[in-house]
């Protein structure tokens, strides 16, 4: 395994995330969280983009180039070897044919196709339809399950969100527009904790963080830094959503009530963000072609290098093993990284045992007798006893009757003749 240098960065980030936040950024070498990284082959050509792991246990993503959906197991094996073939009808070449790809409420996969201005659906057994967006919609390209059991997608081309049900049925059919942003934009999107639906507006005139409830009401937050391309988007619940600023190099967050702070030190064109099990976020550097890792506290741990060159990592997702999966799209690879699972919670010290109550025993009448028939009489009532002398017991300390946790002291003598 090769040593990353160090190198140490001062962040000072002003704001009300704390006031001011001073954070530390170093890459270090490759944390206990993280092992080697796998690459996987895919047929020559492909261009696999978005990627999500899928209700059957594997891994699904989209080959732009084959206009294919493809479904790996978390053994790298592509199941079946061809993927499943989707029809592109569209002509113009400077759009994808795929896009991205998620879960849907009804168990299926849904995923974008901009050229043809469809949204798709794919059974986990391979079935596929295709829905046409209805005119004022086009180039679908981020899509999320929302709270409300519908898919949400971007429309990239004229600044819109769309929603669509999983009955294929586009409500409202010509969506909703996101007024405030010029020459549309829209990328990744993406649902929160809030109950609300939040994406990212890339275009340079925009250049915002937009947030949209079930009812269609839009806010838009603009990204301080101009110019930033903000991308893709993601949650951490409890600390706010993270996405990524292509054009700047930067990773930004922002709180569910709009207040955001920005990262630099992300690598060049940092792309997808996901959340892992290790309690950090790993991000795609396209230009950098390698993997990021930061923690939630800002601070960019990592940049793990590709082996394949010029590999153009794309997205990422955790898959359903619990390791980080990610897609390069001029590598023709799908790339893994086993993310360590978090430490167990330090297990609570044990409580001592409670003090055992000593018994306490109701000493019996035994003077004037034997020593051996008083001992008798002693063990029946459960006391503990010394005997000092022989013969007939003369007195006892406590007397008879009284109760004791020590022991009985017996004096015995013998009887004169």
């Amino acid at each position: 395994m090769n040593l990353h240098p160090v190198r140490v960065q001062l962040i000072v980030v002003s704001g009300p995330f704390g006031g001011l936040l001073l954070g530390l950024v170093a890459v270090l070498l490759m944390p206990a969280t993280a092992a080697a990284i796998d690459e996987y082959p895919v047929p020559p050509g492909s261009n696999p983009g978005g990627i999500t792991a899928g209700p059957d246990g594997a891994l699904w993503f989209v080959a732009e180039g084959t206009s294919t959906i493809h479904r790996m197991t978390t053994a790298g094996a592509l199941d079946p070897p061809a993927g499943f073939p989707v029809t592109i009808t569209g002509s113009d070449s400077s759009l994808n044919t795929l896009d991205q790809i998620t879960v849907g409420p009804d168990g299926a996969l849904w995923f974008t196709q901009p050229r043809d201005d469809e949204i798709g659906r794919i059974t986990t057994t391979g079935a596929i339809s295709e829905y046409s967006l209805p005119s004022g919609l086009d180039q679908p390209e981020g899509i999320t399950t929302g709270p409300d059991g519908a898919l949400w997608f971007s429309a990239a081309g004229i600044g819109k969100i769309g929603r669509i049900t999983t009955a294929g049925v586009f409500d409202p059919p010509t969506g909703f527009p996101s007024v405030g942003i010029a020459g549309g934009g829209i990328s990744d999107i993406t649902a929160a904790s809030d109950g609300a639906l939040w994406f990212t507006e890339s275009a340079s005139s925009s250049n915002a963080i937009g947030r949209i409830t079930t009812g269609g009401v839009i806010t838009h937050y603009p990204v301080p830094t101009a110019s930033s391309d903000p991308s893709g988007i993601t949650e951490v619940p409890g600390a706010g959503l993270w996405f990524t600023e292509f054009a700047a190099n930067q990773i930004g967050v922002i709180t569910l009530g709009g207040v955001i702070a920005e990262f630099a030190g992300a690598g060049v064109g940092p792309s997808a963000i996901a959340p892992a099990r290790d309690g950090a976020l790993w991000f795609t550097e396209s230009g950098s072609n390698a993997i990021g890792r930061m923690t939630i506290a800002g601070a960019i741990t990592n940049h793990f290098p590709l082996a394949t060159p010029a590999s153009d990592p794309s997205d990422v997702t955790t898959g359903p093993d619990g390791n980080l999966w990610f897609t390069e799209f001029l590598g023709d690879k799908v790339g893994r990284i086993a993310i360590a699972p978090p430490p167990p919670p330090p297990q609570p010290a044990p409580l001592p045992a409670p003090a055992r109550r000593k018994r306490a025993c109701k000493v019996p009448k035994i003077k004037g007798l034997r020593v051996r028939k008083a001992k008798k009489r002693l063990k029946r009532a459960r006391c503990k006893y010394r005997v000092r002398g022989r013969g007939f017991v003369v007195s006892t300390r406590p007397k008879a009757g009284k109760r004791t946790t020590k022991r009985v002291v017996v004096r015995a003598k013998p009887r004169r003749r």
